[in-house]
C-alpha cells in the first residue's frame, strides 16, 4: 500500500499569481492575473465545483498564455482529485504545450509540476512504466534547477511505483532517504506509510508498526490529512490478515468507509479488495463474489486497469470453486486481454529500442569503415600490402562484431515474440479444456432437464393457484385502500371546516378590534380636528391620540403573525423544518447562519416573509428539481441581510422559462423590502438562487 503526495495547488495559486502580477502591466492582463488567482482561491477554499465551471467559462476570453497556461492546470488537478484520469490527462498536455517561457523558473515548475500530475495519473491508470519515467524526469529536472522540495516529491513517488513494482529494495532505500533529508511534513508522513507497509510485507510487524505509529501521531497533530489517516489504518488492517481476521475485517471497513465518504476511490478499491481476500481465503463465497463483483463495476467506472483486472482474477477463482467453468472462463479471458495489453504495449516499446540502438550500431560501422578508408590512403605505398591486409582484418572483426551485436538484438525480440506467443498457446489450451468441461456440463444439464419435466408441470399448476389467490388478495387490498382514502377525505373535510370557522372566528376579532379600539380613536381625531382652530392647545392631544392609534395597529399586525412565528426564534424555526424535510425524503439539507443573535432579533414580520421564501423554495425543489443536496446560507453583515439557496438538481434555462406563482410570490416580498432577487440556473447544473434586503431603508 503507497501514499501519494499529489496536491500542491496552494504553492501554484501563489507562484503563478505573483508572476502574472509582476510580468502582466496591461490593465487587461492583470485582470486575467486576478481571475486565474480567484479561481485558484476557491479551488483551495473547498469550492472546487465552482472553480471547474467558472474556469471552463474564462478559458476561452483569456488572451495571456500564463492566464491560459495554469487555468489548464487546475483543470488537471480537478480531475485528477475526482481520479477522472483521461481527462486530468488532457488538461496537463494543454497546459504543458501552451507554456511559452522553458526557461523561466516558473516554467520550469510549472513542468515539474505537469511530470508529476502526469505520473500520478499513469500510475492511477495502472501504467507503472509509463509513471516511473515521469517521475525520473521530474526528479531530474527539480535536482537541476535546485526545487528541493518538489525533487523529494518526485522521489517520494518514485518509491512508490517502486513499490507498486515489487521492488521493495529500491523503494526502502528512496523512502528513508525522504525521511532522513525533507522539509516536507506530507512526504515525511507519506515515507513513514509506506515504510511501515514494507516492513510488514518482510514480516517485521514490530518495525512496521513503529513507522506506522508515527504517520498516525503525524495525522493526529496536524488534523487535516484524512487520505493518510486512511493508509495507516489499511496497514495496520495487513498487520492483523495473519493474526486476527476481525480486527483486520475492522480496520479494511473503516477505510473503505472513510474513503467512500471523502471520494478517495481508488483507496475505496483497495480496502474492498483486501475485504474481498480474507472472504475469499474463509471461503465465504457468496460475500466475497458480491465484493469483487462492487470491486469490478468501479474499477471499470476510474479506469482502474490494475483493479479491474484483479477483479476478474478472483472472480475467476471464484467460479472455478464454485464449479462454474463457463463463467471462469469468461473471466480469465477478460484478465488474461487487459494483461496481454499491458504487457503488448511494453514490449513494442521495447522493439522500438532495439530498432533504434540496430540503426545506432549501423551509422557507428559505416563511420568506422570510412575512418578505415581513410586510414589505408594515408599508407606508405612500401607498407601497402600490410597495410590492407591489416584493413581487411579489421574490416572482419568489426563486421563480426556488429553482426553479432545484431543477432543479439534479433535474439531479444524473437524471444519477446516468443514469451507473447507462448501466452497465446497457454490461453488456447485453457480454452479447449474449459470448452470439454463445458460439453460434460451440458449432458448433466440435458439428464436433468428430462427429469424436471414433471416438476416443472406441477410447478405451472401450484403457480397458476398461487396466481389466483394472488388476484383475491389484491381486489380486497383495493377494497380496504377505497375505505381508508374515503375515511382520509372525510377528516380532510372536517379539518377544513374547522379552519374555516377558525378564520371567521379571527375575522370577526380583528373586525370588532378595528371597530372598537382603532375606529373610536380615529373618530375622536376627526372630532379634534375639526375643532383646532378653535381650540389650537388640542393639537399635542391630537398627537398623543395619533401615537396611541399607531400602536395599536402595530399590535394588531403582530397579532396576525403565526404563533409559531410570535413565539420562537427564527433560526430554531428553519432547523426544525430542516429536521422535518429530512425525516420525509432522501435529500439532505446543508444550513448555516451569521450571527444567530442578530437574525433571531429581527423583524417578526421579515421573518414570517423569510420563512415563506425558504419554503416555496424548498417545496419547488422537492418537487421538480430532484436534487440530492440543498445548501442554504443566512448572513446578517452591515445591516444586510444576505440569503443564498443552492441544489444540485437539473435545473432550467432561465431565459426560456416563464415564473410561476411560486417565484413571483417570492419575487414581490423581496421587492416589498426593496431587496434584489437573482436566480441563476441552467439544465444539468442545479439552480442558484441570491437575495439581497436591506434592512435599513
Amino acid at each position: 500500500m503507497s501514499f501519494t503526495y499529489q496536491y500542491i495547488v496552494i504553492f501554484l495559486f501563489v507562484s503563478f499569481t505573483s508572476l502574472s502580477m509582476a510580468q502582466d502591466t496591461a490593465s487587461d492582463k492583470v485582470s486575467e492575473g486576478e481571475k486565474v488567482a480567484q479561481l485558484f482561491h476557491y479551488f483551495n477554499s473547498g469550492l472546487d465545483k465552482k472553480a471547474y465551471q467558472q474556469a471552463h467559462a474564462l478559458l476561452p476570453t483569456f488572451k495571456s498564455d500564463k492566464s491560459v497556461t495554469n487555468t489548464n492546470l487546475l483543470l488537471a488537478y480537478y480531475h485528477n482529485r475526482y481520479v477522472a484520469i483521461d481527462s486530468s490527462i488532457y488538461y496537463t498536455h494543454k497546459a504543458l504545450n501552451s507554456r511559452k517561457n522553458i526557461n523561466d523558473s516558473l516554467g520550469v515548475r510549472l513542468q515539474i509540476l505537469s511530470y508529476q500530475l502526469l505520473a500520478l495519473n499513469n500510475k492511477n491508470k495502472g501504467l507503472y512504466q509509463e509513471s516511473k519515467n515521469y517521475y525520473i524526469k521530474g526528479a531530474e529536472l527539480s535536482e537541476k534547477h535546485n526545487e528541493t522540495n518538489l525533487y523529494y516529491t518526485h522521489i517520494h513517488g518514485l518509491a512508490s511505483t517502486y513499490l507498486t513494482l515489487d521492488k521493495t529494495e529500491e523503494a526502502l532505500a528512496l523512502f528513508e532517504k525522504c525521511v532522513k533529508f525533507s522539509n516536507d511534513d506530507e512526504v515525511i508522513l507519506g515515507s513513514y506509510i509506506n515504510l511501515g507497509a514494507i516492513y510488514s510485507s518482510l514480516s517485521k510487524f514490530e518495525t512496521s508498526n513503529t513507522y506506522l505509529q508515527k504517520a498516525k501521531e503525524m495525522c493526529e497533530k496536524k488534523g487535516y490529512n484524512t487520505e493518510a489517516l486512511v493508509n495507516i489504518i489499511i496497514n495496520i488492517g495487513d498487520n492483523y490478515v495473519n493474526k486476527d481476521t476481525d480486527k483486520a475485517l475492522a480496520s479494511f471497513n473503516e477505510a473503505k468507509k472513510i474513503s467512500s465518504d471523502n471520494r478517495f476511490y481508488n483507496l475505496e478499491l483497495i480496502a474492498l479488495g483486501k475485504v474481498g481476500n480474507i472472504l475469499f481465503n474463509e471461503k465465504k463465497d457468496s460475500e466475497a463474489l458480491l465484493i469483487f463483483s462492487n470491486m469490478l463495476m468501479q474499477s471499470m467506472e476510474l479506469g482502474n486497469l490494475d483493479a479491474e483486472m484483479n477483479s476478474y482474477l478472483m472472480l475467476e477463482k471464484l467460479s472455478i470453486r464454485e464449479q462454474n467453468y463457463r463463467n471462469a472462463y469468461n473471466y480469465g479471458k477478460k484478465y488474461y486481454k487487459i494483461k496481454d495489453s499491458i504487457n503488448n504495449s511494453i514490449t513494442e516499446k521495447e522493439i522500438n529500442r532495439l530498432e533504434v540502438r540496430f540503426k545506432t550500431l549501423e551509422k557507428e560501422k559505416t563511420i568506422k569503415l570510412l575512418q578505415i578508408e581513410s586510414l589505408n590512403k594515408s599508407l606508405n605505398i612500401k607498407n601497402k600490402d600490410a597495410d590492407i591486409e591489416k584493413y581487411k582484418l579489421q574490416k572482419t572483426i568489426i563486421a563480426k562484431q556488429n553482426e553479432n551485436q545484431v543477432l543479439l538484438l534479433q535474439n531479444g525480440v524473437k524471444k519477446r515474440k516468443n514469451e507473447i506467443a507462448l501466452l497465446k498457446e497457454k490461453e488456447a489450451i485453457k480454452a479447449i479444456e474449459l470448452d470439454r468441461e463445458k460439453t460434460i456440463k451440458y449432458i448433466i444439464l440435458i439428464a436433468f432437464f428430462i427429469l424436471l419435466v414433471p416438476i416443472m408441470g406441477l410447478l405451472i399448476i401450484y403457480y397458476q393457484k398461487l396466481q389466483a389467490q394472488s388476484l383475491l388478495n389484491q381486489k380486497e387490498k383495493e377494497i380496504n385502500e377505497q375505505q381508508v382514502l374515503s375515511l382520509k377525505k372525510d377528516q380532510e373535510l372536517k379539518l377544513i371546516k374547522a379552519a374555516v370557522r377558525g378564520q371567521d372566528i379571527e375575522r370577526k376579532k380583528i373586525a370588532q378590534e378595528m371597530h372598537d379600539s382603532i375606529g373610536g380613536n380615529l373618530a375622536a381625531i376627526k372630532l379634534q380636528f375639526s375643532q383646532l382652530s378653535k381650540h389650537p392647545s388640542k393639537l399635542e392631544l391630537i398627537y398623543s391620540q395619533l401615537d396611541d392609534t399607531y400602536e395599536q395597529v402595530r399590535n394588531l399586525s403582530h397579532n396576525l403573525l403565526p404563533k409559531k412565528i410570535r413565539e420562537n426564534d427564527f433560526v430554531f424555526l428553519i432547523k426544525e423544518y430542516i429536521t422535518t424535510v429530512q425525516e420525509a425524503s432522501d435529500i439532505t439539507l446543508n444550513v448555516s447562519f451569521y450571527d444567530e443573535a442578530k437574525i433571531n432579533k429581527i423583524n417578526k414580520i421579515l421573518q414570517n416573509e423569510l420563512f415563506s421564501i425558504f419554503q416555496e423554495l424548498t417545496t419547488n425543489t422537492l418537487k421538480y428539481a430532484k436534487a440530492k443536496t440543498i445548501d442554504i446560507q443566512l448572513d446578517l453583515i452591515n445591516e444586510g441581510l444576505f440569503f443564498v439557496y443552492e441544489d444540485d438538481g437539473i435545473g432550467f434555462d432561465v431565459s426560456l422559462t416563464t415564473l410561476g406563482i411560486g417565484l413571483t410570490n417570492i419575487k414581490n416580498r423581496v421587492e416589498n423590502y426593496k431587496g434584489i432577487l437573482h436566480i441563476d440556473s441552467k439544465p444539468d447544473r442545479g439552480t442558484s438562487i441570491n437575495i439581497e434586503i436591506p434592512l435599513t431603508t
